[in-house]
């Protein structure tokens, strides 16, 4: 059975999740423990770790042994809906052979280790074109497509408590969860023999409460890995020696919400609990009084309260679109004024308001973009899509332009708009409609990129805003909102 360690604001959801998947959690919190009424197991050595990502708080990582990542994966995608999954091969530590191509336009040196996956490798002495150099992953690619890995030079054995490099640079680093000065002072004991060897040592935050003889142990055996790894000749490129597997899951509001009913199963949770949990910090304090209340209030009457508030307290603010391209990072469509909550035949919507800076075109509609125009947009709260309605200086209608994507997460504390874009997109010029991109959204789905729960549901939703695009027009075509 693969053991698993949980960090972050979703800790308490994830954990339930891998004990009712039949899994076993070690080094836990202390509250996760309690509520949980489990053992800490401090000591213990997980098989891989699941945590919110340094980068993205809207962003699951799971890393560490390959085979315990690809269960948990496997719990994970059949569990919680309306996620994004990306699997990165090359994950940490993985030992590569490298071709090197030669310098990008950023001065960087490029290798390939397949025909379709390049690298960067940093601190190499010559980056001489078609050289086959050693390397290993230091920092995966989270991206698909030209998504780049860094590596740095050199062989990496992988262990449970360390991460040894062939390096020639004979240094010791820690795990920053390793903080104790004796435990320190024991691992730099163990490290020196290797240093001498011009070795390089990683310790692992598992070394921080390990017995000291398991960790002898993995050094023993990763510097016999490495003098194997010294004696093969490579010529080609290619996977040496792998290290972890690490897999980056996108959560939308839908899956959010998803993990506040498995959370509120261990523990009173209000509705919308992980939404604020990763917008601001300093909601923390409200979001604890929330969470009592839920176990006053009905969830549902609760979680309406919540959604009027936060319309309203977003409401005459400047706030920006944050339009995240699922596999590819995010754009940025703004600043846009939120000129009003109104209650439509589709539910609660925000108005917003912009005014278009540059002359172009406008994609998608293939309509001439000229600044000063007038950009109004539909953003429903609880919906699937949020339309653009676009106007000349003179209030004449150019087009409209309807955004398939998930249910927007609101965060008045930084004025953003959050959703994942699901690719595929509707275009109205005239009396003219065209569903815009629908072949990327069958690639997506082919590659296994998106689920079959939001093909599926942006299919459904193309289908029912084609029937509403009139009650979107009346709403936006107000002429309160073009004379601002």
């Amino acid at each position: 059975m693969y053991c698993y360690r949980v960090r972050g604001p979703y800790a308490t959801a994830l954990a339930k999740i891998i004990l009712d998947a039949g899994f076993e959690l070690v080094d836990v919190s202390k509250k996760i423990a309690e509520r949980l009424g489990i053992e800490e197991k401090a000591n213990a050595i997980p098989h891989a770790t699941v945590k919110e990502s340094d980068e993205d708080p809207n962003t699951l990582i799971v890393i560490g042994y390959r085979e315990a990542v690809d269960a948990l994966l496997s719990e994970l995608n059949s569990r919680i809906p309306f996620t994004v999954t990306v699997y990165e091969e090359l994950g940490p530590y993985t030992t590569v052979a490298v071709k090197v191509v030669g310098y990008d336009r950023l001065g960087r040196c490029v290798g390939k280790v397949s025909e379709d996956r390049e690298v960067v490798i940093q601190n190499i002495r010559e980056c001489v074109e078609g050289a086959v150099v050693v390397a290993h992953i230091v920092k995966p690619s989270q991206r698909l497509g030209n998504g780049r890995a860094i590596t740095l030079p050199g062989i990496a054995v992988l262990k449970d408590t360390l991460v040894l490099l062939d390096d020639r640079e004979g240094k010791v680093f820690f795990s920053e969860h390793i903080r104790d000065y004796e435990r320190k002072s024991l691992l730099n004991s163990l490290a020196s023999q290797v240093v001498r060897q011009g070795l390089s040592i990683r310790w692992r935050s598992t070394a921080k409460s390990a017995p000291l003889e398991i960790i002898a142990k993995d050094l023993e055996a990763a510097v016999e890995d490495v003098k194997k790894l010294r004696d093969i000749s490579v010529t080609e490129p290619g996977v040496v020696l792998s290290g972890e597997a690490i897999a980056f899951l996108t959560l939308t509001r839908a899956s959010k919400e998803y993990l506040d009913v498995v959370r509120d199963a261990v523990v009173p949770t209000t509705p919308h609990h992980h939404v604020f949990r990763t917008c601001r910090k300093r909601f923390d304090v409200c979001i604890d009084l929330l969470d009592y209340l839920a176990s006053k209030i009905p969830r549902d009457l609760l979680g309406e309260e919540i959604k009027e508030f936060i319309a309203q307290s977003i409401t005459s603010k400047e706030v920006v679109l944050r339009h995240e391209n699922p596999g590819r990072g995010f754009s940025e469509i703004g600043p846009m004024k939120i000129l009003k909550a109104l209650n439509t035949e589709l539910g609660l919507a925000l108005v917003g308001r912009r005014i278009i800076q540059r002359n172009g075109t406008y994609d998608g509609l293939g309509v001439e973009k000229k600044a000063g125009d007038i950009a109004l947009s539909l953003i429903p709260v609880d919906d699937w899509f949020i339309a653009h309605l676009y106007f000349d200086q003179s209030g004449l209608e150019k087009g409209m332009y309807i955004n398939i994507n998930t249910p927007p997460e609101i965060c008045p504390a930084s004025n953003t708009i959050r959703y994942l874009d699901l690719l595929v997109d509707i275009a109205i010029v005239k009396n003219n409609v065209r569903i815009v991109d629908l072949e990327q959204l069958e690639e997506a789905r082919r590659k296994g990129l998106l689920e079959e729960d939001l093909v599926y549901i942006a299919s459904e939703t193309i289908k029912k805003v084609l029937a509403f695009v009139e009650v979107i027009r009346r709403a936006l075509r107000e002429p309160q909102f073009l004379e601002q």
